[in-house]
Order: structure tokens, then C-alpha cells, then sequence
């Protein structure tokens, strides 16, 4: 249960062991992690100095637990809340490197607790030392990566904020800025021309007008853009409102959701159509496809959705189309458990597919 007090039989020689012998746990630690290859430690962003606080953090807190001078569960709240206000610059790599590298620690710490226990203990009470290190352990190695998987979360979140406010910058830039200079300069020759060239002036003053107008109605779509871009009314509404606004008026498109979207927890049906999103702009921008569709199926235990443009295609041995905004799709996919794949359609064009499990909710 959540946030429920677990009692261990106290081990306070396992406790002086993981507080005395730190530096050869850590050591067997860092060298676990690098036989893994884990990104913690030949990835960039991360230093030893990062790890030796992680490590110091678990294992000290298991030391307390064995002696019983603190309870063995806290609550997945309690943990968020300590890990962010006990880190300054808290580590933040994929939550499987995090497991990964818990499951590492974990071992490093049983191993030299058995090795430095006192020579001819019991076989019994050697293995619940060594199984009351492991549960203890684990247990704060896990939520130490719920702590960071939220974190990664909001993360993701700030970087999706981010994208967003570049695009309507680049779009208010490219495209509104263009018509206001053309209003201004338009206004300044007409009170140029006034009075010298009536003729001259009325042109300059309807151009003008015309820019103002088309300046307007672009406010008018980046605000439709912003209201429609929402999932809450439904995927197949949100995707439908995507189309009729991203795709040019002379590709055609088709949107076909099969299923119930009952079927879809509110966090899927959003990151699925960030994806599918992403897969439009990218079909749009560099297909020069005349047709685009979009077609998503539903099950009670799986939803399969592809973005399939009819343009120049991809070479599959051509690794530079992975530069076409699809790392951000594969990474929202994975954090599903889901897949994700490019693939190149025979006669040319491609499919961007994804498909994900809906069994976690049902506590698979």
C-alpha cells in the first residue's frame, strides 16, 4: 500500500558497513555502471560529483532504516517533494537509466555489506542482512525514480512549452512583422504622396489597408490555432482542427479514428497527438505530398496510429531523416512503452507509425 510503515529487523553492523566502506560501494557502483554503459556515466550532464550525492543520499538513508531510526516507506508525494528541495541540480536522465543504475547500487552495496560482515556469521542471519540491504535499498532507489521520472515529465513538458512559443515567434516574425512593415511603409507613402500624386497615394493607402486586414486575420488563426489545438473535446476533433489548419489548401487530407476513445487515459490521447502532430508538420514541411492522412485505431488494450504522406519518400539507408523532428517522437512514444517506426512506402512516400499499450492503466 502507499506510503505504508514497514518494520525491519534493525541491522545496525549492516547500517556502520554502507556508512564506513561508502567509497568501495561507490567505486564497485561506478564500475557496474560503465560495464552497462550507462548513459550516467559516458553520457554528458552528469558528474561524479552527481552521483557520489545520489548514492550518499540512498545508502545513508538505508543505514537510518537499518537502525532503526527511520521508517522504510515514504510516500511517492513525500519522496517528490524531498528530492526536489534536497537538489539544487537534481539528475535527470531517462527513468530506465535511472532503475538501471539503482539496480547497480543495489548490488555494489549488498556485495561489500556480505563481504565485510564479521567472519563465520550464521548463513541465516547473513541472508536477511543481505535481503533487508536489497528491499531497503530498492525501495529508496525506486522512488528516488519516480521522483525523476517526474521531473523527466515536466521537463518534457517545458521543452514542448518551449517549441511552441519558437514556432509562433518564427510565425509572428516571418509573417505578421512582414505585413505590419508593409502597413507602415505603405502609411508613410501615402502621406508622401498626398498631396503631390492623389493617384499614388490612394494605391499606397489601400495596400495599406489590405496588410492591416491580412495582419489581422493571421492574429485571428494563431488564436484559432491555439484553441483548437486542445484534446479535451476529443482526438479525432483535435486531429480534424490540426488538418484545417496546418495542411495547405491544395493537399488534400483524410483524418479516420476507429474505436472508442474512451478506451484512451487523458496522458495518451495527448502525447499521441503531439506525435501525430509533429508527424503532420513534418509530412507538410518536407513530403511535397499532394495527400496526407492520418488514421488511428483503438482497442481496449492497444491504440495504432500512422501519418501517411504520398510524396518524394526516404531512403532507409539515409540516416539524415532522422533529423526531421522524429527523436522528440520516438521519446514521447518510448515514454508510453510503446513503438515507434519511419517506414518508406513502395511508390514512394512514408509512414510515421506508432503504436501503444493501454494495459497500465489496468495495473499491468
Amino acid at each position: 500500500m502507499e506510503g505504508a510503515e514497514r518494520s525491519f529487523e534493525q541491522y545496525p553492523e549492516a547500517a556502520r558497513i554502507l556508512e564506513e566502506r561508502f567509497w568501495e560501494i561507490f567505486g564497485d557502483y561506478e564500475r557496474r555502471l560503465r560495464e552497462m554503459n550507462s548513459l550516467l556515466i559516458v553520457g554528458d550532464g552528469t558528474t561524479s560529483e552527481q552521483l557520489e550525492t545520489n548514492a550518499r543520499s540512498v545508502l545513508g538513508r538505508a543505514a537510518k532504516v537499518l537502525r532503526g531510526e527511520e521508517r522504510s516507506l515514504l510516500a511517492v508525494e513525500e519522496e517528490i517533494y524531498r528530492n526536489i528541495e534536497s537538489s539544487e541540480e537534481p539528475l535527470n536522465p531517462h527513468p530506465d537509466e535511472s532503475f538501471r543504475a539503482g539496480v547497480a547500487l543495489c548490488k555494489a552495496a549488498v556485495t561489500v555489506v556480505v563481504k565485510n560482515l564479521v567472519p563465520g556469521a550464521p548463513p541465516e542471519k547473513i541472508a536477511g542482512i543481505a535481503l533487508a540491504v536489497q528491499e531497503i535499498v530498492m525501495d529508496r532507489v525506486s522512488r528516488m525514480v519516480m521522483a525523476s521520472y517526474v521531473d523527466y515529465l515536466l521537463t518534457k513538458v517545458k521543452e514542448t512549452q518551449d517549441e511552441e512559443r519558437r514556432r509562433f515567434s518564427r510565425e509572428l516574425h516571418d509573417r505578421l512583422a512582414h505585413h505590419m512593415t508593409v502597413v507602415t511603409q505603405s502609411l508613410d507613402l501615402y502621406e508622401a504622396f498626398r498631396e503631390s500624386d492623389a493617384g499614388r497615394a490612394k494605391v499606397r493607402l489601400v495596400l495599406a489597408r489590405e496588410s492591416a486586414g491580412e495582419a489581422l486575420d493571421l492574429m485571428h488563426e494563431f488564436s484559432k490555432e491555439l484553441r483548437l489545438s486542445e484534446t479535451s473535446d476529443g482526438l479525432r476533433i483535435a486531429l480534424e482542427n490540426l488538418m484545417r489548419i496546418s495542411v495547405p489548401g491544395d493537399v488534400h487530407y483524410e483524418v479516420r479514428v476507429e474505436g472508442e476513445e474512451a478506451h484512451l487515459p487523458d496522458y495518451v490521447r495527448d502525447q499521441l497527438y503531439m506525435v501525430l502532430r509533429e508527424g503532420v508538420r513534418n509530412a507538410v514541411a518536407h513530403s511535397g505530398s499532394d495527400r496526407i492522412e492520418v488514421e488511428v485505431s483503438i482497442t481496449p488494450r492497444r491504440v495504432t496510429a500512422r501519418v501517411r504522406d504520398h510524396g518524394t519518400g526516404f531512403d532507409p539507408e539515409d540516416g539524415t531523416t532522422h533529423g526531421l523532428g522524429l527523436s522528440s517522437m520516438e521519446e514521447r512514444v518510448s515514454l508510453l512503452d510503446g513503438s515507434f517506426e519511419l517506414v518508406a512506402e513502395e511508390g514512394g512516400g512514408a509512414s510515421a507509425e506508432v503504436r501503444l499499450p493501454l494495459t497500465r492503466e489496468k495495473g499491468r
